[in-house]
């Protein structure tokens, strides 16, 4: 069995939707989603928003479920020029920095290591899809970094790919419990986007509506954006939903190279 661990509940729900019916269980304030993959069992969580919040969700999956593996999937935002809305980010590290540095201190990083055959896998299985991905690191960083120019100096600065919130969280409860680990995002806004609003998601992941109401009514020309946003987000969310199907019925063959060859 694997286990996937989503930032919002909207990330999730894209990827179960794909496998049909699920049993729902309540854990730790939780809840979690038992579905198959092609007969391959997946459990997935919403963890909500931070590496604190995704440390703890990952710790209850690994402590409940016996899981073979556990993914930190969902959005990640570009920060190189390259990196375009609705391509895989397949991450070989997941970086950090202490708060009170940020990016630009390499010397203050530190590393988490995906497992190299998951990996491999995933940009084989990326590659013969035909899907667009890069492979490279994954910052976490501590809160939305939404102007251009802090995108572009992060980019500069660090081996980063692209950042996210969430990925060190899983990553750090993953090696304390001896799991192979592995990061896989999509773009969901490139270097260049400016993310507008503030507040408009509360910390579990759910949309603050009414904040996204009193924002447009201050706002209104941002409408066109939400809604350019909303579709770029949601094809995005659809590339990551069918590899992550993919990648689930297919997983074991980076723990057994003969494994597809025995299964036929």
């Amino acid at each position: 069995m694997i286990g996937l661990v989503f930032a919002l509940p909207r990330e999730l729900e894209a990827f179960r939707v794909k496998l049909g019916s699920a049993s729902v269980f309540q854990a730790d304030g939780l809840t979690f989603y038992y579905t198959c993959a092609n007969g391959r069992p997946v459990i997935s969580v919403s963890s909500g928003i931070g590496q604190e919040r995704s440390r703890r969700a990952a710790e209850s999956l690994l402590r409940i479920f016996n899981v073979d593996a556990i993914i930190s999937a969902g959005f990640a935002g570009g920060v190189k020029g390259d990196v375009r809305t609705g391509e895989l980010i397949i991450a070989r590290n997941v970086l950090n920095y202490p708060r009170q540095t940020g990016p630009g201190g390499a010397s203050d990083a530190y590393s988490h290591p995906c497992h190299g055959s998951l990996v491999d896998l995933s940009c084989r299985l990326a590659s013969e899809s035909g899907l667009g991905f890069h492979c490279g690191d994954l910052l976490t960083v501590n809160e939305v970094v939404a102007q251009p120019d802090s995108k572009r100096r992060i980019g500069d600065t660090t081996s980063a790919v692209a950042i996210e919130m969430e990925g060190i969280g899983v990553a750090e409860a993953a090696t304390a419990s001896g799991a192979p680990f592995l990061a896989l995002k999509v773009v969901s806004d490139e270097t260049d986007d400016e993310l507008k609003g503030d507040g408009l998601v509360y910390e579990d992941g759910r949309v603050n509506a009414l904040g996204v109401i009193a924002h447009l009514l201050r706002n209104p020309l941002d409408l066109v954006y939400f809604l350019r946003l909303r579709h770029k987000t949601d094809t995005a969310l659809e590339k990551l939903s069918v590899f992550l199907c993919l990648l689930t019925e297919r997983y074991k063959e980076a723990f057994n190279p003969l494994h597809r060859v025995t299964e036929k």
